[in-house]
């Protein structure tokens, strides 16, 4: 069977009043908790150094430094948008400016979704089926966390999926307008990830296609114009651009695709270097996201689009055009990764736009199956789909705000086995919750935190001004009441000795704990325990130093570093 490209008709009354009620909820849902969530490590760099650098340059402030920044070629499309929304409502209170980013960057996430039901629609002959695809979308619970604070990844997955709804519009219809639309889509897209390039590869391959099979459906006039308004688009999304555009866009690319990047990688219970991952780093972190039944659908869709293609591959290029933008928007990035040995960290976030070509494949897969003739398959079929996703949206709720510490069925719910093998709250976004229950259960008007976890820090800027004004961060042990400690990397070691005031957990595992400092006297009192300060004399290091050695201030080489040990009486 041919899945036309043309527009399948509408779905029936019933189905669309169930459709425009999830949206609803859904979006309803997002604004009841989109101020819920942390900061993440990387939206202060990703506020200033990006959006406000671009900002200033556009008006001429300060047009140094942004060519000055290493941050220069880092996708400023979306930053802009946002500052300029701060700047239009006179935001100044660094809470409410970090609130109003993870809104935006929610609501842009909930519009994505409404094309990609669109895009379902588009591949499947069963309109239910298109709905259990944009639920599948939606409860994603990595992609559905990071849509309020990653102004990066889950923004590139929702202009990403945006741009691949107007390449296939484009496709079916060729007119000046869907040129434009197609082509401001996708410049902005690639402004965010130059990574976007891929759309207009797509749509090379697939017209490439078509001519060598000599099935000429297309109005050169509006694919050129697409191609010129597109490079148009991405000149006038990327400021720095206008300094010296073939320049930068070279320089941009060869960061991207070429990026070195070193830092430790927790991944399954071994520390690496993010250049010397073992290929199967992405495709774990893939399938272990998200629930099994989705991994399983992927596979069911592959299965049918290969057969398709080996059955008659002259007809599948001729007349499967959504069928191959389905196939190159997944495997092509994800193939390029894994064979190229490009640099990966983070559960591989960078690769986050996968989401809607891996859901959309499984959404064909879902087709193929209900269309079998066995009606109780079928009906087995779509009792698993509404269990799994019964499931995964009873542990979003049960998991919130930390649905990004997800691990699918495989992992048998253990997460204090996850804690000690990958990476957990790498974003640092729990640091919110201890900062808070702090600041409730501590009245003191003044509260010092020593920590070597930069999220700690990070997340003052989303307390509330009042708690703001009370926490401080200290850089010296003697002085400080709590002590947090973050677990990204290795196997968490509580201080000996030391009050246990506050932990996040998430299942049977800490993500991150807040000890309260006790007087040498009273360990040694009650514990036997005497406290010790090691610190250097600007130098050299100290043979006392142990593995949670603190640099704070970074003044020089060992400069200003204390290491805390508790040790047993004499």
């Amino acid at each position: 069977m041919s899945i036309s490209i043309n527009k399948i008709g509408d779905t029936t009354k019933g189905t669309k009043i169930f459709v425009c009620l999830f949206f609803a909820a859904l979006f309803f849902t997002g604004l009841f908790v989109y101020d819920d969530y942390g900061m993440s490590w990387d939206e202060r760099s990703q506020w200033e150094s990006n959006g406000h650098a671009n900002v200033d340059f556009i008006l001429g402030n300060d047009n140094n430094a942004l060519l000055a920044s290493g941050d220069k070629y880092h996708g400023p499309a979306f930053e802009i948008v946002l500052v300029i929304i701060e700047k239009v409502f006179h935001l100044t209170d660094s809470r409410s400016i970090f609130l109003m980013r993870h809104l935006v960057a929610f609501l842009l996430f909930f519009i994505s979704g409404i094309f990609f039901y669109l895009l379902a629609k588009k591949i499947t002959t069963y309109k239910w089926i298109a709905t259990f695809g944009v639920m599948m979308y939606y409860f994603s619970p990595h992609i559905f966390a990071n849509s309020f604070y990653n102004t990066k990844d889950v923004v590139f997955l929702s202009l990403f999926t945006i741009s691949v709804y107007w390449l296939i519009k484009f496709l079916d219809k060729q007119t000046i307008a869907t040129a434009l639309v197609f082509a401001a889509f996708t410049g902005f897209t690639i402004d965010v990830r130059i990574m976007g390039l891929i759309i207009p590869f797509i749509l090379v391959m697939i017209i490439a296609g078509s001519v060598l099979t000599k099935k000429n459906e297309y109005k050169w006039k509006y694919v050129f114009a697409y191609f010129a308004l597109t490079c148009f688009f991405i000149f006038l999304f990327w400021p720095v651009l206008w300094d010296n555009p073939i320049h930068h866009f070279i320089g941009a690319f060869k960061e991207a695709f070429f990026y070195h990047w070193e830092i430790d990688v927790l991944y399954r219970g071994q520390i690496y270097k993010s250049s010397e991952l073992p290929w199967h780093y992405l495709p774990f972190w893939v399938f272990v996201s998200k629930p099994v039944v989705y991994c399983l659908l992927l596979v069911t869709g592959t299965f049918f689009i290969m057969k398709r293609f080996f059955v008659s591959p002259i007809s599948f290029i001729r007349d499967e055009k959504k069928l191959q933008v389905l196939s190159w928007m997944f495997f092509l990035p994800f193939l390029l990764v894994i064979f190229s040995g490009s640099i990966l960290f983070d559960t591989g976030r960078h690769m986050f736009f996968l989401n809607s070509g891996f859901l959309l494949i499984a959404v064909f897969g879902l087709e193929q199956l209900v269309s079998m003739r066995n009606r109780v398959f079928r009906i087995i079929v779509v009792a698993l789909l509404s269990a799994s996703l019964l499931k995964v949206v009873a542990d979003m709720v049960k998991m919130h705000p930390y649905q990004n510490l997800y691990f699918n069925e495989c992992m048998n719910g253990d997460m204090q086995h996850v804690k000690e093998n990958f990476e957990l709250d790498y974003w640092g976004v729990a640091s919110r919750a201890v900062l808070e229950n702090i600041a409730t259960r501590d009245t003191s008007k003044s509260i010092k935190i020593y920590t070597d976890h930069y999220p700690i820090i990070l997340n003052l800027r989303i307390l509330a001004e009042e708690d703001r004004k009370r926490i401080s961060i200290t850089d010296t042990v003697e002085s400080a009441d709590y002590y947090v400690a973050g677990y990204r990397w290795h196997e968490a070691k509580e201080h000996e000795g030391q009050s246990e005031f506050y932990s996040v957990k998430v299942g049977n595992a800490k993500v991150i704990t807040a000890f309260k400092f006790r007087k040498s006297e009273e360990l040694f009192n009650s514990h036997g325990l005497r406290l010790f300060y090691n610190k250097n004399d600007f130098e050299k290091k100290q043979e006392a130093w142990s593995s949670i050695t603190v640099g704070a201030p970074q003044a020089g080489a060992y400069s200003g570093q204390y290491a805390l040990t508790v040790n047993k009486a004499v």
